[in-house]
């Protein structure tokens, strides 16, 4: 129980990735806010988790919306006394496939502002509660789109999520909040079988991935295991990136 006492915050967790580190966070102990688009999916999964005996609730969070943005914060800490983990998980993937020029200005607009803009939105708004108590945890949503080749929007938008770890890092030191990453690989059932199977093919390790591949870089970078490791993204891919 390494985050006992510990309160999360998880976007876009009512299902997939999310779902599996928020269930993640509440094994360890952390009492888990859970906020989706869906808010039917979040108060599900937070039901779940609550009747493993784990403290969750879950909230209806829109992060296309500022209002939603401030207002989950503020229900985190209403529920539960403040925030000490923040996981900005929640991104879109319209286009994740379409070439960068084949969007919309407005498509662009909208991918680059829930996978980076929003979660800026979400960082800046708990950092003064981390910082009252004493110091906290962001970690963003890559993709191993930032390192291999995808030419998409969101490809783009998960370089730019991986530039803003490093840039909050450095700007959240002072108050003792460490800002890091995950860039997880091709996942089964979540890109089209051609494009799948051409990423296993790329891969070191033979075998798809699965989102419990990810709950160890998770924790690994929750906990204090990690106390000396700030501005860095964990590549969690199977080897499809790896280089010198």
């Amino acid at each position: 129980m390494k985050l006992e006492g510990k309160v999360a915050l998880v976007t876009g967790a009512g299902s997939n990735l999310g779902k599996v580190y928020a269930f993640a966070l509440a094994r360890e102990g952390a009492a888990v806010v859970i906020g989706d688009l869906d808010g039917d999916l979040a108060r599900e999964a937070a039901r779940v988790l609550g009747e493993t005996g784990a403290r969750a609730i879950g909230l209806e969070m829109d992060m296309g919306n500022d209002a939603h943005i401030e207002a989950g914060v503020e229900a985190t800490v209403a529920e539960f006394g403040g925030v000490d983990i923040l996981v900005n998980n929640a991104g879109l993937a319209r286009g994740r496939w379409n070439l960068c020029s084949e969007l919309t200005n407005d498509e662009w607009r909208d991918i680059l502002w829930v996978n980076v803009g929003a979660a800026m939105a979400c960082a800046r708004a708990c950092r003064p509660i981390m910082a009252a108590r004493g110091g906290g945890v962001i970690v963003n949503q890559s993709s191993m789109g930032a390192y291999a080749v995808l030419t998409s929007a969101y490809g783009v938008s998960k370089i730019a999520i991986s530039g803003l770890t490093v840039a909050l890092a450095h700007e959240f030191g002072p108050d003792n909040i460490r800002v890091n990453g995950i860039a997880p690989g091709a996942m089964n059932g979540r890109m089209p079988p051609e494009v799948f199977e051409r990423m296993l093919s790329l891969q070191s390790i033979k075998r798809p991935g699965a989102p419990e591949d990810l709950e160890g870089a998770l924790l690994f970078l929750a906990t204090d295991a990690s106390s000396f490791m700030t501005g860095q993204t964990l590549i969690v891919d199977g080897g499809v990136a790896a280089r010198p």
